[in-house]
């Protein structure tokens, strides 16, 4: 029975590539399994058929799942991550729709579905699209609700992976150091001699098996090591995750090849902790959490001796989720602050080494890589991802302005069973999204290439980046920018503009107040063939920018 409790919780917590594969015979449509309607937990007490334990073989199993996952916090010991005091940061609606009737090709074919049909197909507790930064798509079943924290599973991982950057970023993290430099308990394993970027990226060559059909593999006893339950009697293996780490060993090279081991998580949190002097939730909730403006404090679970699972132990909202996706979608910034630095955001966005990703074997994500465990699709918008067990995805569109989030119960955990009427999906979204754009200055940032006819020096960074609610910012050349603007049909308005007071080179200096002086005589523009902006002045003076 201890070994089903531990893969239950390795099902449950776990799990965001291919590796788990459940078999399941009719397992029920996502209608016949709604866990209201089966009663699960219902009444004070429920029915003694009803009732779901943590010491229950088959808590996470199907459909139990679809409870369980939006109630961790009454099964198993956690630790708030706070959301601070500062208030909730409204996210605007401008609801579409049509969206839900958006068509794709799942993938390796098959009968075309719509956004609304893979809802269903994928066992979705709740999918949130943004657009802009608004809200245009907002849908919720199973256990779900706005105001339901639910399990992130692996999404953790890619929380993990962005601290440990933030850290590399401000020199707290040493990426070249070895592990064992760090943490000298690990020198007799096989993350001693690893880097810290080598953990990051999960490129680990490690004597450890997460074959889950295997009942002797390593993964268990990994479950065994990190659940909360009393160990039964004449136990002698290890009780926290920090033990299990110590005991595994190296297999092959580091470097050569992607592994999805939850275990590098694991191991990153642990290094995470002694470079900072607090553990992961603490300092999720300090950098990010709390400065989000988030509606609800999120939680991590916990093992028997109070260690966050960093590999797959986080809950929130779906839109608290969705507001972490802005954040990164807009550099790091959320409500005008930096919170991440933006380079930590540019370096996970552009991925990692395809070559070493492709010899993992993910059939269904060719061209892929991964960096600081987030999955990087290496498309032509650059979409990348944070990815889990049952479905959880926070997708990530910079070409699009499209962030979409979504919590699942999926009877299979392994992400293979959901790609392929998900990914296809969110491309097909994001398609639609840009072709009934009703803010087409809204986005990614405009590099200025032109100032009244003139060009713009060589390698000189002149941008400007307009939000939904009227804000204006960027770079006049030396200077940070912000301003406002109202645009209707063509006509645009932009209110004068400041900007910092930093010196630099004559010749910049020229071209930023040719840009700032012509700014607030700009009346109206134009979005070309090309997909040229071109802001036009009344006496005709232009300024031209391009993504």
């Amino acid at each position: 029975m201890k070994r089903m409790i531990g893969m239950a919780l390795v099902a449950a917590l776990g799990c965001s590539g291919a590796a788990l594969a459940q078999e399941l015979d009719a397992p029920g449509s996502a209608q016949a399994t709604d866990p209201a309607d089966l009663g699960w937990m219902q009444g004070f007490p429920a029915p003694v058929d009803k009732v779901i334990r943590l010491s229950d073989p088959d808590y996470f199993a199907f459909p139990k799942l679809r409870w369980s996952v939006c109630n961790f916090r009454q099964l198993m010991p956690t630790v708030a991550v706070d959301n601070g005091i500062d208030g909730v940061r409204v996210l605007p609606e401008a609801i579409k729709p049509a969206l839900g009737g958006v068509t794709f090709t799942p993938l390796g074919g098959g009968d075309v579905m719509t956004w609304d049909a893979a809802f269903d197909a994928n066992y979705t507790d709740g999918v949130i699209v943004l657009h802009h930064g608004r809200v245009v798509y907002e849908r919720y079943d199973g256990c779900l609700s706005k105001n339901t924290l639910h399990g992130a599973m692996a999404v953790t991982q890619s929380l993990t992976g962005l601290l440990a950057e933030m850290l590399v970023a401000e020199g707290t993290l040493d990426d070249t150091a070895r592990v064992v430099d760090l943490i000298p308990e690990l020198e007799s394993s096989g993350f001693g001699d690893a880097t810290v970027r080598q953990v990051m990226d999960m490129t680990t060559a490690l004597d450890y098996s997460e074959e889950y059909s295997d009942p002797d593999a390593d993964v268990w006893t990994y479950a065994e090591a990190g659940s909360p339950l009393p160990k039964p009697e004449g136990y002698e293996g290890p009780r926290s995750y920090f033990e299990f780490l110590q005991t595994v060993q190296k297999n092959g090279e580091h470097g050569e090849a992607f592994g999805d081991r939850m275990i590098n998580a694991d191991t990153l949190g642990w290094l995470i902790a002694r470079a900072s002097g607090t553990s992961v939730s603490d300092l999720l909730s300090d950098r990010i959490w709390s400065r989000l403006g988030t509606q609800r404090e999120a939680f991590y679970t916990l093992d028997s001796i109070g260690t966050p699972f960093a590999g797959g132990g986080f809950s929130a909202t779906l839109r608290d989720m969705a507001r972490l996706g802005q954040m990164m979608l807009e550099g790091g910034r959320a409500g005008g602050e930096q919170i991440v630095p933006e380079g930590v955001v540019t370096a996970i966005a552009q991925g990692g080494d395809k070559d070493v990703f492709a010899r993992a074997g993910y059939d269904l994500l060719p061209g892929w890589s991964y960096r600081s465990m987030w999955w990087v699709s290496g498309d032509d918008h650059g979409a990348y991802a944070a990815r889990g067990a049952h479905g959880q995805t926070l997708w990530i569109d910079p070409v699009a302005d499209m962030v979409i989030a979504r919590f699942g119960s999926h009877p299979v955990a392994a992400n293979t069973a959901s790609d392929p009427a998900s990914l296809p999906a969110y491309r097909a979204v994001a398609q639609y999204l840009m072709a009934n754009d009703d803010l087409p200055l809204v986005g990614r940032d405009w590099r200025i290439e032109d100032v009244e006819g003139m060009g713009v020096i060589d390698y000189s960074q002149a941008t400007l980046r307009f939000t939904a609610d009227g804000s204006l910012s960027g770079s006049a050349t030396c200077n940070r920018l912000i301003g406002s603007y109202e645009a209707e049909d063509d006509a645009i308005t932009i209110a004068p503009v400041g900007v910092t007071m930093m010196a630099c080179p004559e010749a910049l200096m020229l071209q930023e107040q040719r840009i700032l002086d012509l700014l607030p005589k700009i009346e109206r523009f134009i979005i070309d063939e090309t997909g040229a902006l071109i802001l036009i002045a009344a006496d005709g003076r232009t300024i031209a920018a391009r993504r």
